[in-house]
């Protein structure tokens, strides 16, 4: 969770400003950890410009690496960042021998949390910052990289207010990749056959929902078969409602769930679910169901991630020069603006504690972030939370340039619900939110429960 600050608020606007002109870094020399110089920018084995942080150890070594990066040939954005980085490390790296497995979204967390209690980590490994990382820095999992990101500096191409989320206790245990936002995503063509305008209001949403229902257009795809395409729309009602603050302090337990403008926020789901905004059956519909539903015509609508980007934009779309990202809409009364993202910068890689040879996998950690944090924008899935020459930048995704200009006025991001709470407390957000819109639970009820199962006593 990140409640924004100055310089996280002007990052977008760094990126935008990095993505049309393409501005060079910083070419002073630093000095490593272990002594080595670390050359500013040099020419990557694939020919294109290395970050700077490439420096190979000597002596031959073995990396293993896991990821949920699952399929080398997805057109998600995040998808390509990673392999792209991963081939590039590769080959920066020919005396390193990384050994990569890849699992999916939901398998990959139940392999992990297995993998630290018999602490048998893999040496890099992918990981979400908030509750989700929380555990294996309690148990003493995962090695602090404060002091090796200063010495050679590193911190200091890290955009501002990017690594609040992998800081605990004051100490630094992950890099950051990009920063993720998600956004109201609408097929204009769609939109033109019921006659409707591009929503800047909830009375503007609601009455697109209600033409584009009378044309037999299915308003909105959501995916809640796999749940946090549910929590997605939660997150950014709350947020239009109550505001970036007040969601942050309900995460954090500071604050409650249960207040006027949360049960407002849900009223404003139900009433979308009542509309039929969803569909009849959008609980048994999962995400990549859902996402073709939106990528084939089917349905006008979709609350997503910017890795969609690529899917969005892809050779083989039916919907490729017709959508457009907007800012998600206000809701009169609401104590939220538009310019509060659901959000932010929360993915990265942690470093096993007990990995063998730490000045060597931390050169090789360094420089495969900071050219997934440039591969993953460059795909389109979200702005670099890296300083500095981000490449060639002439086929960006449009959609995530536009992106860039919209977030470029944030003011506040609330970040993923289910990677900030702790697993117990986001296993419970989720019963809770599954009953709420299966009709079980009413709105008080739902905000009530979401109160006394995460933040007990508060």
């Amino acid at each position: 969770m990140i409640k924004v600050n100055k310089a996280l608020g002007s990052a977008l606007i760094v990126t935008s400003m990095l993505t049309l002109a393409a501005c060079g870094g910083n070419n002073e020399n630093a000095s490593s950890s272990n002594g080595a110089t670390t050359q500013p920018s040099t020419t990557a084995a694939n020919g294109e410009t290395a970050p700077a942080s490439a420096s190979a150890p000597a002596e031959k070594i073995k990396i293993t690496m896991w990821s949920q990066f699952a399929d080398p040939n997805s057109a998600d954005g995040g998808q390509i960042g990673f392999y792209k980085a991963l081939e590039a490390t590769k080959k920066q790296f020919p005396n390193v021998e990384i050994e990569h497995a890849g699992y999916a979204n939901d398998s990959y967390k139940t392999k992990i949390k297995a993998a630290s209690a018999a602490n048998e980590l893999p040496d890099i490994f992918f990981a979400w910052g908030g509750g989700f990382s929380q555990p294996f820095v309690e148990g003493d999992r995962i090695l602090a990289i404060d002091e090796l990101a200063k010495a050679d500096g590193t911190l200091d191409r890290i955009v501002g207010g990017t690594t609040e989320n992998f800081t605990y206790n004051g100490k630094l245990y992950g890099l950051p990749t990009n920063i993720a936002t998600a956004q109201l995503y609408v097929n204009k063509e769609l939109f033109e056959q019921a006659g409707a305008k591009l929503p800047e209001t909830w009375d503007d949403l609601m009455a697109a929902v209600a033409a584009l229902e009378a044309k037999g257009i299915q308003p909105i795809a959501l995916g809640a078969k796999d749940r946090w395409p549910a929590m997605f729309w939660n997150a950014i009602l709350n947020l239009r409602m109550g505001g970036a603050e007040a969601s942050s302090a309900a995460l954090k337990k500071t604050g409650s769930f249960d207040t006027p403008e949360f049960v407002e926020a849900a009223k404003k789901y139900k009433e979308l679910i009542d509309a039929k905004a969803f569909g009849e059956r959008f609980n048994g519909t999962s995400y990549d169901d859902s996402v073709n539903m939106f990528l084939t015509g089917k349905a006008a609508m979709l609350f997503m991630g910017a890795w969609v980007n690529g899917q969005i934009e892809g050779a083989d779309s039916l919907v490729k020069g017709k959508v457009v990202p907007i800012k998600f809409p206000t809701i009169p009364g609401g104590k939220g603006n538009a310019d509060e993202w659901f959000g932010g910068s929360g993915e990265t890689f942690l470093i096993n504690k007990n990995v063998e040879n730490v000045e060597a996998v931390w050169s090789v950690y360094k420089f495969f972030m900071e050219t997934m944090a440039r591969e993953v924008f460059i795909a389109g899935s979200g702005s670099s939370a890296w300083k500095g020459d981000l490449g060639d930048t002439s086929n960006v995704n449009p959609l995530a340039l536009q992106i860039g200009q919209l977030s470029s006025t944030a003011t506040g991001f609330t970040y993923w619900w289910d990677q900030l709470l702790a697993g117990n407390d986001a296993e419970s957000m989720f019963g809770a939110l599954m009953n709420f819109i299966s009709g079980k639970i009413e709105p008080e009820a739902y905000t009530k429960e979401l109160q006394e199962k995460i933040n007990s006593g508060k």
